[in-house]
């Protein structure tokens, strides 16, 4: 764990506790960041930084699923399975995988509470952070004085069966917002048409790709151009380059993609302790997809079933685990929440949100325009130390963030 000190003179006893998403991000690694958004509500407040078990240097569960893979494997399959069997059964040998929960976690946050001397806490939570967030108010609740959900994941929905029609929506704004920017529409007039050609192509034909270092070339799969696609439209800058990449791959330029793929591939296993990913996702989410939910959510999108399949097969690879009974039932509490949602946001979409919210009673919600998953506003740190400081959401002044157009998109590589 980590704590930065209140800046001005003594902190007051609600520290401010910053809960990582991923699952599996480490908390530590990203102090200077929190330090900078946070800074007007750290000056009284301390910021404390604890890296689950499993993450960073909590005896980190290690396992890069990318390393040596052959290439064959790696533009089809965004989870290999046999490098994650084999980190199963290597994990395994150090760490009893199935008690890598939120579960512990939040007796965890609960023990360094009290240890540390700390009163109730302001938890700060994003992505797939807000379900400890979540299970902490519904455990210990008079240990959360006020909660900041940022980019909402509800603990009752099972995770990746929203994907694909939330990475539709996403898709359909970009290329609506690039109509609507005259330079993207003179560059690529019928880039929605181009995007149904490409995944046509691919699924259809034998596409092979040059792939650097590599004497032979290897074929590139459908779904996981798509899967990389929806990952690209995480964030503005990202999101940016999507209309070009699609129209390079229309004209039989696959090599941005190839090096987008590449370079995600390369920096996974840094960003993301693979270990106790599958085992938050295999055992509190993948097993709650029913069969016959899978038709129904992927219908109609360019994701179709890929992601759900590939999260599907790597989880049978993985040591079972269970859960509480009533664990994933929905959170209702009078704790104070702030919840904030970008509108372009493929991972968390905006009924993830109003589904959760409803559960509480003091809450205030903020919508930023043109902006994706956890993305960053300074008006947000201006609402949240309003929101920090009165220990309540009534009356917070959410207006103060405006409306922003999205930044203009790419059309040209290198640009």
């Amino acid at each position: 764990m980590a704590v930065l000190p209140a800046t001005e003179g003594r902190a007051l006893p609600d520290p401010i506790v910053i809960l990582m998403g991923g699952p599996a991000e480490d908390a530590i690694s990203a102090a200077t960041v929190f330090a900078e958004w946070y800074a007007a509500a750290r000056r009284d407040r301390d910021l404390v930084f604890i890296d689950q078990r499993g993450t960073g240097k909590s005896h980190r569960l290690t396992c890069d699923i990318y390393a040596g893979v052959d290439m064959n494997v790696l533009f089809r399959d965004v989870f290999p399975l046999a490098p994650i069997e084999r980190c199963a059964h290597e994990l395994s040998k150090i760490a009893d995988l199935t008690q890598y929960s939120y579960t512990h976690f939040v007796r965890d946050l609960e023990h360094i509470r009290k240890q540390l001397g700390y009163g109730p806490m302001n938890l700060s939570a994003g992505s797939y952070g807000t379900r400890p967030a979540q299970l902490m108010i519904r455990t210990y609740p008079d240990s959360v004085r006020t909660v900041f959900f940022h980019s909402m994941v509800p603990i009752d929905v099972a995770i990746p069966l929203p994907m694909s029609k939330a990475a539709q929506t996403a898709m359909d704004r970009v290329l609506k917002d690039c109509e609507a920017q005259p330079e993207c529409r003179a560059a690529f007039p019928d880039v929605r048409n181009e995007l149904t050609e490409v995944l046509r192509r691919l699924e259809t034909q034998d596409v092979k790709v040059t792939v650097p270092g590599q004497a032979e070339q290897v074929r590139l799969h459908r779904g996981r151009v798509a899967e990389r696609l929806r990952s690209m439209m995480y964030r503005e800058e990202g999101a940016d380059s999507v209309p070009l990449v699609i129209h390079q791959m229309f004209e039989g330029d696959y090599r941005p993609m190839v090096e987008n793929i590449l370079e995600n591939a390369r920096g996974a296993s840094t960003a993301i302790s693979f270990g106790l990913f599958f085992s938050i996702g295999c055992n509190e989410d993948v097993p709650f997809i029913r069969e016959d939910d899978i038709a129904p959510a992927t219908q109609g999108t360019y994701l179709g079933e890929y992601r759900i399949r590939q999260q599907q097969a790597a989880c049978s690879k993985w040591p079972k685990g269970s859960l509480p009974a009533g664990y994933r039932n929905p959170v209702r509490s009078t704790v104070p929440a702030l919840f904030v949602s970008g509108d372009t946001d493929p991972a968390s979409p905006l009924w993830f949100t109003e589904h959760a919210a409803k559960g509480f009673a003091n809450r205030a919600e903020v919508v930023l325009t043109n902006r994706g998953h956890t993305e960053w506003r300074p008006c947000i740190g201006d609402i949240y130390q309003k929101f920090v400081s009165a220990g309540s959401a009534a009356k917070l002044d959410t207006s103060v963030c405006k409306p922003e157009p999205r930044r203009p998109f790419k059309t040209r590589g290198g640009s």
